[in-house]
């Protein structure tokens, strides 16, 4: 009688470790995915701040050349058909038949 209850509590011990076993892998992988998701975010995050940093020097950039009238008064002419005080403004237009 004494060796079938040693081999039952043997029998038990193993499927309650084999259950430890098994919990303790879904908590490692549970993790390692959060640490693979965060890893993820952080390689975005890093891409996002390369592109601001770029749009950053951009406008830093245009904001220099608004400084320069030339540069104003060639923007009025191209963007905004504008024409200086003494200037005829031309039009061009195409007729198509």
């Amino acid at each position: 009688m004494v060796r079938r209850r040693v081999r039952h509590k043997s029998k038990a011990f193993n499927v309650f470790m084999m259950l430890m076993f098994v919990a303790c892998l879904f908590v490692i992988g549970k993790q390692e995915y959060s640490i693979y998701q965060i890893k993820q975010e952080q390689a975005a995050t890093q891409q996002r701040i390369a592109a601001l940093k770029k749009q950053k020097t951009e406008l830093e950039a245009e904001r220099k050349r608004l400084d320069d009238p030339r540069y104003i008064e060639k923007l009025a002419r191209e963007d905004y058909n504008m024409v200086g005080k003494d200037e005829v403004p031309l039009f061009i237009v195409d007729e198509k038949k």
